[in-house]
């Protein structure tokens, strides 16, 4: 009995060593404290204009909607902008405006206008490639956000960190709501243009704290999904990151 019992106690003390009081595993080597947390990845925000009625539209948007499905929201966000006719977005045709888009719908852009945006003759493989580039960039801005409500207004609480090892400049912090309308899962019904709040310059490593507050959006009774995004307002308007609210 007395073997057994010492047995017993090399083997607690052994499996202590290993994974420590808290059952964490030991860290590797040369790993210090907060280090090993997952890195910041590139979220792909995917902006679609169309429109009722638009047939290029309605061959791209089968594309579309699969890779949204196919890729994790922490991935790839779809918004589907209806700048004009049936289920128009609140702010959609001023942001197609600000784009300086032409041309009608349907045009796809890929974090901003990094490349030049797709129209309707766009295959899934070419939808996916873009997709795909934007994933493997190194992002320059993390984000971290909160949604709280009261009866009739809604707070996101932002905070975005400059991840990089320039300075950024001219940014803006937007958002938009979206829910399923009709034919468009993702149709956005409303983009924060007026509580959108702007960023001068964010240093190298600079963290900042914000928040948005949002009227007569009614989140949960209506079913509706969010973004919240940094954008560069110059150039090409990339978006440097976006996050997935429900």
């Amino acid at each position: 009995m007395k073997k057994l019992f010492v047995i017993l106690l090399m083997l607690t003390l052994s499996l202590f060593v290993m994974t420590g009081c808290d059952g964490v595993g030991i860290p590797s080597e040369g790993e210090a404290e907060g280090e090993g947390e997952e890195e910041a990845r590139q979220v792909v925000l995917v902006e679609a204009y169309v429109a009722e009625g638009c047939g290029y539209c309605a061959k791209l948007e089968p594309h579309l909607e699969l890779l949204a499905e196919e890729y994790n929201t922490d991935e790839m966000i779809l918004v589907e902008i209806i700048p004009w006719l049936s289920y128009v977005t609140t702010n959609g045709k001023e942001r197609y405006d600000w784009y300086s888009l032409s041309g009608g719908t349907p045009q796809v852009l890929f974090n901003g206008l990094i490349y030049n945006p797709l129209t309707g003759n766009a295959t899934y493989s070419t939808i996916k490639s873009r997709v795909e580039a934007q994933l493997s960039a190194s992002p320059k801005i993390a984000i971290q956000a909160n949604r709280t409500e009261t009866n009739v207004t809604s707070t996101i609480s932002v905070t975005i960190q400059n991840i990089s090892d320039t300075t950024l400049t001219n940014l803006v912090i937007n958002g938009m709501a979206f829910k399923k309308r009709s034919d468009y899962p993702y149709a956005v019904t409303n983009i924060f243009e007026d509580e959108k709040i702007t960023v001068s310059s964010l240093s190298a490593g600079e963290s900042k704290s914000f928040s948005m507050t949002l009227e007569n959006i009614n989140w949960d009774g209506e079913n509706k999904d969010g973004v919240v995004f940094v954008q560069g307002t110059t150039g090409k308007k990339i978006i440097y990151q976006s996050l997935f609210i429900d």
